[in-house]
């Protein structure tokens, strides 16, 4: 009986080694473009050196995203990865004007956030996590070169760049706007009021099948994660990017695009976070 209960109580002492203890976030900055960017790094407590995931907020969020991304980096770092995750501009704690956020300058952000944590941290692999807009980020920076060790994608929007903001006409009225005054003021489907640059519409249109153009050029793990009440990504994109990657998709309905970032509810929002915890776990480590 003494033998069982050493063996059990040595089995348990080995799992919970394999959980490593949670360093607080560390707020800081990076420069990128020539502007400094507010970040947030949150490492495994204990460990020499670590993967790292840079998590890639969507259109209009932030690098909190609300209380997402610090679920997201709390479960990555008890599996005993790093994270950075950032304010693109015009979001969070950035000091840019709206008119600056488009798809080249937040990849360019991207770009810097990881080369400052080689710099600067105990770097082993990369991980993308992309949210939303931040999943088309990841896949263009894969399409453009960038070469992670594997690609979570949450509600990636994937879908024909003139199809971000609705339809194509609409796309086009506004984009002629921008074109002529430089920005055009547009109101998001939850009230947010932005100010769309010219660079912003012309960024969007370097894609027709950003899900293909990665895939020509990435071979690596991919996990997709979606809900089936998203209001804003449909199935039909889901679906491209299912058959595109040759994956399945992890299910994760229940608080729609906000996927219980934005909610009090905790069960999809811990569902999200350990869904990713467990696949980069398995691809980086």
């Amino acid at each position: 009986m003494k033998k069982i209960v050493v063996i059990l109580l040595s089995l348990i002492l080995a799992m919970s080694l394999n959980v490593c203890a949670v360093a607080e976030p560390v707020v800081l900055s990076y420069e990128s473009r020539g502007v400094q960017i507010p970040a947030t790094v949150v490492v495994p407590d204990g460990v020499e050196s670590y993967p790292l995931v840079v998590l890639i907020h969507g259109h209009g969020g932030s690098r909190e995203e609300n209380v997402g991304f610090a679920v997201v980096a709390d479960a990555l770092a008890a599996q005993g990865i790093a994270t950075v995750r950032m304010d693109f501009p015009g979001c969070g704690e950035s000091t840019e004007s709206f008119q600056m956020n488009c798809q080249s300058n937040m990849k360019a952000d991207v770009v810097a956030a990881i080369e400052y944590m080689k710099a600067n941290y105990h770097v082993t692999k990369i991980g993308l996590f992309g949210y939303s807009m931040g999943g088309r980020i990841a896949l263009e920076m894969v399409a453009e070169g960038a070469t992670p060790d594997a690609i979570c994608l949450l509600a990636p929007a994937t879908q024909a760049g003139n199809q971000i903001l609705g339809d194509a006409d609409s796309f086009e009225e506004m984009r002629a706007v921008a074109e002529k005054e430089g920005f055009i003021v547009y109101t998001t489907i939850y009230g947010q009021v932005q100010e769309l640059s010219k660079q912003f519409f012309e960024d969007l249109l370097l894609y027709e099948d950003v899900a293909s153009a990665a895939k020509e050029k990435y071979s690596g793990p991919v996990s997709v994660i979606w809900a089936t009440d998203d209001e804003v990504i449909s199935a039909e994109t889901i679906e491209h990017v299912k058959a595109v990657f040759n994956v399945e998709v992890i299910d994760a309905t229940g608080e729609g695009h906000g996927y219980g970032f934005y909610s009090e509810g905790d069960a999809v929002r811990k569902h999200v976070a350990q869904s990713a915890a467990d696949f980069f776990a398995n691809h980086l480590k």
